[in-house]
């Protein structure tokens, strides 16, 4: 295999893994808008152990999962039981604080990054890949799956039906951290050198719309999302310089004309995106 080819499928791997790990958290109709505060704890955790105490990258990438993990679930458990508004207000400035936090850390040389990290292969990041789709096969099938379902298309019928809604999406949440947090590793030791600017609101955008482009009613939708939009900068090169407008532009017509993503039912069935302001707010203020 090609060093170009290798390359590709190394960054096309890695994406998929982001978009599967916010499919996660958005399948219980839970829209995060700093993922990449979880990815920027794992690419630093991972090259912290890595750089300065030797850890093997498996065993860095399991510790970097769980550190994400654990974030992921307390800012979880602080948002999640509010309208998406505040949820997104919470996890975009949670994803600016880890941010200006990073930046100023001299430990990990502030905002000049690390350097040298190494030993992201393409049968490793597949073999990632594999073990989320496992187990996103095997949630999809569950009861735990259809909960998640359930929640995402009716909150409050859920909540009636008997489900702890706040615990399963602060689990799902966690998960999702979890996912990216290795993704995030992954990408620092394919990188070699990663810096705050890597983890800025621009990687947030693209993470949202793998899965806005795919569709969010099935993970494998989400995993193509990822697909195209990793391979276009690479196959059109007037994108490396435009995609944070063309993707900013693509996220505006796929809102308007197809708003369930490229894989997804329309109409009746097609996938309703949550409301910013509750109803019982919007009757109060009319």
């Amino acid at each position: 295999m090609s060093s170009f080819n290798e390359a590709v499928l190394l960054q096309v791997g890695i994406n998929v893994l982001l978009a599967l790990g916010y499919w996660i958290a958005v399948s219980t109709g839970k829209y995060s808008f700093g993922h990449t505060a979880f990815m920027a704890i794992g690419a630093y955790t991972a090259s912290i152990l890595t750089l300065n105490f030797a850890w093997p990258l498996p065993l860095a990438m399991a510790a970097s999962g769980v550190t994400a993990a654990v974030a992921g679930a307390l800012i979880g458990w602080m948002a999640l039981r509010l309208s998406l508004l505040y949820l997104a207000i919470i996890t975009f400035v949670f994803s600016q604080l880890i941010n200006l936090l990073i930046s100023q850390w001299d430990y990990v040389d502030g905002a000049s990054g690390m350097v040298g990290m190494t030993g992201t292969t393409v049968p490793l990041v597949l073999g990632c890949v594999v073990l989320v789709v496992a187990y996103l096969v095997l949630l999809s099938r569950s009861r735990l799956g259809l909960a998640h379902k359930a929640i995402r298309e009716d909150e409050r019928a859920a909540m009636a039906s008997g489900l702890r809604i706040t615990r399963i999406a602060v689990g799902a949440f966690a998960t999702s951290a979890a996912v990216t947090g290795v993704a995030g590793a992954l990408s620092a030791h394919q990188l070699m050198v990663i810096t705050p600017e890597l983890f800025g609101p621009h990687q947030a955008l693209v993470i949202i719309l793998y899965c806005v482009l795919g569709g969010v009613e099935y993970f494998w939708g989400a995993a193509i999302g990822a697909i195209v939009l990793s391979l276009l900068p690479i196959y059109f090169d007037w994108l490396n310089e435009w995609y944070e407008i063309v993707y900013g532009l693509l996220f505006v017509a796929l809102m308007i004309v197809r708003p369930q993503g490229l894989i997804g039912r329309g109409g009746d069935g097609g996938i309703r995106l949550p409301r910013l302001v509750p109803r019982r707010e919007r009757e109060s203020v009319g």
